[in-house]
């Protein structure tokens, strides 16, 4: 067994990400019902639990990707509002990897990584690429640089994406089930790249259901169930031990 992936969590520190009582509709469905979020820096969250729970939509929510009716987000001391200034700030230290790459398939590798830390950053272009290529080699793609995403595997797409993110040098990456469109063999690289990010102390925030991932790599576990958080553990807790009945018939299926 691979050994798990040690974090220095300072729980004396301040969150970095501080969500009470998110309440979000759709319509007159309710897709998040006063949820609770409560994130470290240089902490792993994982955020676990079946399809239309709210994790995709909560997650969404802590860069404004999704607004909130109901409830305060703070994200290293901004506090999400509308107000743009606010959204500018929030996103400028959130970096966000999709289910799908969201790759720019008309620009190079390079041309998708160095676009935003040259328009958003300000970046020269020479230290934007400079910047790219050293994300590139983090992420074992160097050599796909001139490339254009549609000559890559998925695989290497969205290690693009996840460089990309990193690009702009962000305080916190997110990220909504990254693996969920690879083919199996293909999940491997990009939660090898992810888990390097969690060895460097990179403050996460992961939607998965990759559950040996979450074993090694998670400092809590979170799951979701009809908008609402269950329960909250750490992975020995959650995954041998879940005190709740619910997360007992979630890892039933799961694992099964």
């Amino acid at each position: 067994m691979t050994d798990a992936v040690t974090n220095v969590v300072d729980i004396s520190a301040s969150p970095i990400i501080s969500a009470q009582g998110i309440e979000k509709w759709y319509g007159t469905f309710q897709v998040l019902k006063g949820v609770d979020l409560e994130v470290y820096p240089q902490e792993v969250v994982v955020l676990m639990g079946p399809s239309g729970s709210g994790k995709s939509t909560l997650i969404r929510t802590l860069n404004g990707l999704e607004s909130h009716e109901k409830g305060s987000i703070i994200i290293d001391g901004v506090a999400l509002t509308q107000n743009p200034r606010h959204l500018e700030a929030i996103r400028r230290e959130v970096g966000m990897v999709f289910q799908q790459f969201n790759l720019f398939p008309h620009l190079t590798v390079l041309q998708n990584i160095t676009l935003s830390p040259i328009w958003v950053r300000r970046l020269f272009k020479p230290q934007a690429e400079e910047i790219a290529m050293q994300l590139l080699e983090r992420v074992g793609i160097l050599e796909q640089a001139h490339k254009y995403p549609g000559q890559l595997s998925g695989g290497q797409q969205q290690r693009v994406a996840i460089a990309r993110a990193l690009a702009m040098q962000p305080k916190i990456m997110l990220f909504d089930e990254p693996t969920s469109a690879l083919d199996p063999e293909m999940v491997r690289e990009v939660l090898d790249v992810m888990r390097s990010l969690a060895e460097g102390g990179m403050t996460m925030v992961i939607v998965t259901h990759e559950v040996g991932f979450a074993r090694e790599v998670a400092d809590h576990v979170l799951l979701m169930d009809q908008g609402q958080v269950v329960e909250r553990a750490t992975p020995a807790e959650f995954f041998l031990n879940p005190k709740e009945e619910r997360s007992r018939q979630f890892l039933a299926q799961i694992l099964a």
